[in-house]
């Protein structure tokens, strides 16, 4: 027999520990399960483990390994879903229900198969008596450091439905601030391609039958048509070259932007470019504030929640940032002022910073600092909208309203060659 420690949530929603001895470590597990007890953790005393099956590192890995039929990278879920999974799972465990059981549910009942897939995979581990936290990291990518830090902070803790539903709605906030942005873009993106499209109706159609009749009459296109048809004869009679330049330039700047000094160099720019500068600031101080005060409040160390929060950028520069202000943390610096140095945080949200610290109260005062941040958010969204739609407006008309009046101009001169003829 093995001698097993276990640590369980009773049902009454108290935490216990004890020793147990069974023949491995699913036996184990299923004897607690069958008391009504939620397993947290399981682990093999060696120092009291009267036997020892030869065969147990074998099967430990056979567990550790086990796969559905489908690879774990096609399991990866998309954000909607990855809520819609959090949010069944944690209104199960918060009504009462054990954790297999409600792994087991979603396996069986979700319409989504992705979802299922996921959930069938981390039943079969937890059954076994693997943390969830592990499981999760083994059915799909999309399970991030961070969310499963937060789970094992919640299986430890007693509190995993608590931590799964201040999860869905962190990851809801995520997905609304990617949602303005991308819609902020729509309309612009829009306006682009029509003017595209119209440039190139003149430039490849009409603008050619205008010279067609321009000298059949013995006229001359004004500059600007002549320099439009010359462009797209070049395009029409090169395009293959054009083309290849193109991939060949695409393919150059992907392979420097590999480069860790380049990168650094251009995400340090990006931070300030008229415009979108600030707005990138401004997304990344929300992002920040949201990631930061859903960890602090849900017990993680401020250290440890630093290091989580730097991986939650893809900026490069802002996660070098972020990684000193950590050790400057780590070594009894205030957060506040490590942040103020860095550089990339809005003076408003150092305030409230220095606020939390003083008065001992640090994740509200952040999360009250995410909800003025999350408006100045949508009001610079806004502020970006107003101005690139009137310019691209503008601009797009100012190109047809050229080409209109070239066309209007080159036929006012052939008829008035006609009718001195």
């Amino acid at each position: 027999m093995i001698t097993f420690r276990y640590k369980v949530l009773q049902k009454d929603g108290t935490l216990s520990e004890g020793e147990l001895s069974a023949g491995n470590r699913g036996e184990a597990t299923r004897r607690l399960n069958e008391k009504g007890m939620q397993v947290l953790s399981l682990v093999e005393d060696k120092t009291k483990s009267s036997s020892r099956k030869k065969d147990k590192a074998k099967k430990a890995g056979e567990v550790e390994k086990k796969k559905t039929p489908t690879a774990s990278a096609e399991n990866k879920l998309s954000t909607k879903h990855l809520i819609q999974f959090t949010e069944e799972l944690s209104d199960m465990l918060t009504a009462g229900v054990q954790l297999d059981t409600a792994l087991n549910s979603i396996a069986k009942r979700s319409e989504t198969e992705g979802i299922r897939r996921v959930a069938g995979i981390c039943y079969e581990r937890v059954r076994d008596g693997v943390p969830l936290a592990t499981a999760l990291r083994a059915a799909s990518p999309s399970f991030n450091d961070l969310y499963c830090n937060l789970v094992s902070a919640g299986e430890v803790s007693g509190a995993l439905g608590d931590i799964l539903k201040r999860q869905v709605k962190y990851l809801t906030t995520l997905q609304e601030l990617k949602g303005k942005l991308a819609t902020a873009l729509i309309y612009p993106s829009f306006l682009v391609v029509s003017g595209l499209v119209v440039t190139s109706m003149f430039v490849f159609f009409l603008i050619p039958k205008l010279r067609r009749l321009i000298e059949s009459t013995g006229g001359t296109l004004p500059p600007i048509a002549s320099f439009m048809l010359a462009t797209g004869e070049f395009v029409k009679a090169n395009w293959i070259g054009i083309i290849a330049f193109l991939v060949i330039l695409i393919v150059v700047i992907f392979v420097m932007m590999k480069q860790p000094s380049v990168k650094l160099a251009w995400d340090e720019k990006k931070l300030k470019l008229p415009l979108f500068g600030r707005l990138l600031i401004t997304r990344f101080n929300v992002q920040f504030v949201e990631t930061l005060s859903n960890l602090l409040t849900n017990g993680l160390p401020l250290v440890k929640a630093l290091e989580l929060v730097r991986g939650t950028t893809p900026n490069q520069y802002v996660q070098e940032q972020i990684g000193e202000i950590s050790d400057k943390v780590s070594e009894g610096a205030l957060l506040n002022r490590s942040m103020e140095k860095a550089g990339i945080f809005e003076s408003g949200l150092i305030d409230m910073v220095r606020i939390g610290e003083d008065t001992g109260q640090l994740n509200t005062s952040m999360s009250k600092a995410g909800e003025r941040l999350d408006r100045e958010f949508e009001r610079a969204i806004d502020r970006v909208a107003s101005i690139i739609q009137p310019a691209i407006i503008l601009l797009m008309s100012g190109l047809v309203g050229v080409m209109a009046y070239m066309m209007i101009s080159v036929i006012y001169d052939t008829i008035s060659v006609l009718r001195n003829r």
